[in-house]
């Protein structure tokens, strides 16, 4: 079985069929599979973490940055059909100078980091692991990334325990600051999120992602004002989707003739055993 971010993949699903022995995720999360059940059913899954995916959601994420602070939310081709122009209670703002915190620093949040250098930004980086000190980016606790940050940017897995970006934790953002999201819809309290957004506390967000995907009409990040938003895009390229489905096959091939496949997500399953 081949699945992309918005097929769940269920134990009871798992259950109904009883010849399902392999999972491969396209893309390097897998929440949307019950991980647990797979293991209890003797069933391998896979994930396809592409290199240059990395890349893409990198960029994707600097051009929602810049997309929010330059205001293209309000200044745009609509706009100026309509004979808008330039509006003194719409400056655009700048990356140059500005504090930007990424909260999660793995593979994709380094790369964010990297291409932030070019605009001399402040980079603080907030991780549950240790992250190596550099003079590009200082580690710091969350409390005092959402509090100093003027830009803040999600990188991390999505929690078991609800939002990362909790009402308060949200609440205690910078004033006017813009928040990204290309990890994970479910990380943000968008509730709250909105809210911040209506009173103007919270100046722009830029979200590529979700919770559910596709969002229902209802969605209130879909109405909430001084949005950019993009339908989980960031890695919607050719030569990248034909990376994940040819690794996704070479991990199938590799259980086949080896037994054992790269990037099993639950290798423990080979202790409890294969469904025969």
């Amino acid at each position: 079985m081949l699945g992309a971010s918005g097929a769940l993949v269920t134990r009871a699903i798992m259950q109904a069929l009883p010849e399902l022995r392999f999972i491969a995720k396209l893309g390097i999360g897998y929440e949307v599979i019950d991980i647990d059940a797979a293991t209890e059913c003797g069933i391998v899954v896979t994930n396809t973490p592409i290199h240059s995916e990395v890349g893409l959601v990198a960029e994707h994420t600097i051009a929602l940055m810049l997309a929010c602070i330059k205001q293209f939310h309000w200044y745009n081709t609509p706009y100026l059909r309509q004979e808008g122009w330039r509006n003194p209670e719409h400056l655009v703002g700048t990356l140059e100078g500005a504090t930007v915190g990424v909260i999660g620093f793995g593979n994709i949040g380094q790369a964010v980091a990297r291409r932030l250098s070019s605009f001399e930004t402040r980079i603080l980086a907030f991780d549950v692991r240790n992250i190596e000190p550099t003079a590009a980016v200082e580690q710091v606790t969350l409390e005092d990334l959402l509090e100093q940050s003027d830009v803040v940017t999600l990188h991390a897995p999505p929690s078991p325990n609800g939002p990362l970006l909790t009402a308060s934790r949200l609440r205690s953002m910078k004033e006017g600051a813009v928040l990204i999201n290309t990890a994970r819809g479910a990380l943000v309290d968008n509730v709250a999120l909105c809210e911040l957004l209506g009173t103007g506390h919270l100046s722009g967000v830029g979200a590529d992602v979700f919770a559910p995907e596709p969002p229902p009409e209802d969605d209130v990040l879909l109405k909430a004002p001084n949005t950019f938003l993009t339908p989980h895009v960031a890695a919607w390229n050719e030569r990248v989707r034909v990376e994940m489905v040819e690794l996704a096959l070479s991990s199938l091939s590799s259980l086949f003739e080896s037994g054992r496949p790269a990037n099993v997500v639950n290798p423990e399953v080979f202790e409890k055993g294969l469904r025969v």
